[in-house]
């Protein structure tokens, strides 16, 4: 509860804070702290009321090190502790919370700006290239004709792939997804560039020696600088390199296209890219110099956005001193999300015209917490009305880089044209903007929508938003990845978590578990006679023959004879079903390979009441195991009433080497060769 404050000092507060600790189904309210802040002093002190003690926590940069709190010690609520324990801050999601020191953007939401190293975003769009972005980005400093020079040049002598990654990448399957193999491929470079990985090298790869000013470096740590600067350098140049290669490639694959060779003599980072994803058997193919400004001032647009949920991922495995090709592969992964451009461009195919948009927004009206709760419902979230590519954690107004890539897709669009899709969109954020019920909640278009009508206009396939959304960022994540390793606070990112689960648990031994009562299948079983297992088996023909068979039928393989289930596939089929069974139990139970009669009898039999099952007007099926696989007609083989007896029984030639079988059942043979015989058709069709 916030007191009125007579001070002076313009930001000075004086509040009191209710702390509260959840663990499992326990849930208490912890002792007032008050809380004092003066900005002149910049000093945070915290005071428990039930002990007394006090805390001063310096102010630095408008943030306290939470460590500070974990040295105040309450009562524990967990039942096995009976100690007191320190205070945890709970943040899900890292609303309030900052990880890291970064001096490479700055993300001003209340004015909806955003800088890269101190330049306003839109003054880099306009008057510099991506390229020197990226040069920016890392090293903090806009570069020198030379050093562009050479930076463009380092990156593009880096585009090409070993030749067995280009066939690694071939294997995946036609459909897989473009981003995954993105990820993938990335994740596989670190094979291919052992020298790069710390845990194969076991050695400091990219740190630098720490330098105290006025104080001149060892020859030791002076060599050990260049070391790592070495190191760093060729990982960059390969990352930046490399990844336009890899994208280029999923595209291609999944165009079902040969991969091309980056662009000879190219001086262009998108120009090389273009070239690679469109080239065909033009001999001398260059990409649209138009498009080429616009994608590259689109790369600097998405170059870097601050700490984010994939810029925490590459500094949280930076942390663990993974190699950084396996770092970047996991930033990718936290791109790979639904909540993208392709769930925008879904959107606007599901509303369809312009004139449905009305309804649409009406319906999310209606299937908001706050309409349901006024008009008496329960709040339940509907997937299928959801304003996608709309509102956004940190702007609170408009997203600046939406302002400049909506102009840069509306340069598009006099170049390729306007389609259904951008016409739906356009006339969306028309009227989306100027209703109060979605201003008023700060629902203002976001980079997602303004990149997906973009990319949807060059035509490139849903699946491929967000490797083009990774591509650009590659830039943003190195300069958060030198960054985390340069940071003298570098420590291991080891978050804390809140117990809810089960405390003091018997243990169960699994004969105690077994010793319950079990609750018995309601399916069939197969009848298996164990007699059979491994014998010389003689089988009729109808010729009179007996057919020798040497069968080893495997304990272990049940869902291949189970007739029974086959021939129940309808209430009247079961009684015949079970006689059929009876017969087939009584001829295995007689254990007599010598004489056949039994055998025949119960073919016979078998035969007989199958006639009378109507095949024609009762659907079912017949699993025909084989013995050996029969080879497959090249038309239906057509079965009638009458010769379906000869259809179902087993007939061989006497030569076993050249025996087949037809279409029939080896009742006692495991085999992995099936068909189907189908009485609605009548029919025999491969299964």
């Amino acid at each position: 509860m916030r007191k009125k404050c007579t001070r002076p000092w313009k930001r000075a507060t004086n509040l009191t804070i209710r702390l509260f600790l959840k663990v499992g189904d326990h849930q208490r309210i912890l002792d007032n702290f008050f809380v004092f802040s003066c900005p002149m002093t910049r000093i945070l002190k915290v005071k428990e009321s039930s002990s007394g003690m006090t805390l001063e926590i310096p102010v630095k940069n408008d943030a306290v090190n939470a460590t500070y709190f974990a040295k105040l010690k309450i009562d524990s609520t967990t039942p096995a502790i009976n100690e007191k324990v320190p205070v945890r801050l709970f943040d899900p999601g890292f609303k309030n919370t900052a990880v890291a020191n970064s001096a490479i953007s700055f993300v001003d939401g209340e004015n909806g700006k955003l800088y890269y190293r101190g330049y306003d975003l839109e003054d880099l769009i306009e008057k510099s290239t991506y390229l020197e972005v990226s040069y920016l980005l890392i090293h903090g400093e806009l570069p020198t004709e030379s050093q562009l020079a050479n930076w463009s040049g380092n990156i593009l002598r880096h585009t090409y792939l070993h030749s067995q990654i280009e066939r690694q990448m071939g294997t995946f399957r036609y459909d897989a997804h473009p981003m995954g193999m993105m990820i993938a491929t990335i994740s596989s470079l670190s094979t291919f560039h052992p020298d790069s990985n710390p845990a194969i090298q076991r050695g400091s790869l990219y740190s630098l020696p720490v330098e105290t000013p006025g104080v001149e470096l060892s020859p030791e740590d002076k060599k050990q600088k260049q070391f790592a600067i070495n190191n760093r350098s060729k990982v960059i140049y390969r990352m930046l390199g490399k990844i336009p290669t890899i994208a280029a490639n999923t595209y291609r694959h999944r165009m079902g296209r040969t991969y091309n060779h980056p662009m000879p003599h190219s001086q262009n980072y998108c120009e090389n890219l273009l070239f690679m994803m469109d080239k065909l058997d033009e001999p001398n193919y260059v990409p649209d110099s138009r498009l080429v400004k616009i994608l590259d001032k689109m790369f600097i647009l998405m170059a870097e956005n601050g700490v984010n949920c994939s810029t925490v991922m590459i500094r949280h495995l930076t942390s663990s001193g993974v190699d950084p090709y396996t770092a970047l592969s996991g930033a990718a992964g936290a791109l790979f999300g639904e909540r993208k451009g392709s769930a925008v461009v879904d959107m606007l195919k599901k509303i369809g015209t312009v004139e449905n948009i009305d309804e649409f927004l009406n319906s999310i009206k209606k299937s908001s917490r706050s309409s349901m709760i006024a008009s008496g419902e329960t709040p339940v979230k509907n997937k299928s009305a959801r304003l996608m590519g709309f509102g956004h954690r940190i702007y609170k107004t408009i997203d600046p880089r939406v302002r400049i890539c909506k102009q840069l897709t509306l340069e598009l669009f006099d170049l390729l044209g306007c389609n259904d899709v951008a016409k739906v969109a356009l006339a969306l954020e028309e009227k989306a903007l100027q209703d109060q019920w979605f201003t008023s909640r700060n629902l203002y278009p976001n980079i997602d929508f303004w990149t997906a009508i973009l990319f949807d206009t060059l035509d490139f396939p849903t699946d491929m938003f967000p490797v083009w959304m990774f591509i650009p960022r590659v830039s943003g994540f190195i300069a958060h990845l030198i960054e985390s390793m340069d940071d003298p606070e570098y420590k291991i990112f080891r978050p804390r978590q809140i117990y809810t689960g089960e405390f003091q648990r018997e243990y169960e031994s699994l004969d105690h578990q077994n010793s319950k009562p079990k609750i018995e299948s309601a399916g069939r079983k197969l009848f298996r006679p164990k007699s059979f297992i491994g014998q010389k088996i003689d089988l009729p023909d109808y010729s009179g023959n007996n057919i020798n068979a040497e069968e080893d039928i495997d304990e272990d393989d049940e869902n291949e004879l189970d007739f029974t289930d086959q021939f129940a596939k309808n209430e009247k089929s079961r009684k015949p079903t079970k006689r059929i069974r009876q017969w087939m139990q009584k001829a295995f139970k007689s254990n007599d390979n010598s004489d056949n009669s039994v055998i025949q009898d119960m073919f016979s039999q078998m035969s007989k009441e199958i006639q009378q099952l109507k095949l024609k007007q009762d659907e079912f099926s017949l699993l025909v195991v084989n013995g050996t696989p029969a080879p497959t007609p090249s038309t239906p083989m057509q079965v009638n009433d009458m010769d379906f007896e000869n259809k179902l029984t087993t007939t061989a030639t006497a030569d076993q080497t050249s025996s087949t079988r037809k279409g029939s059942t080896d009742l006692l043979a495991g085999s992995s060769h099936s068909r189907v015989i189908s009485s609605s058709n009548a029919k025999l069709h491969p299964q």
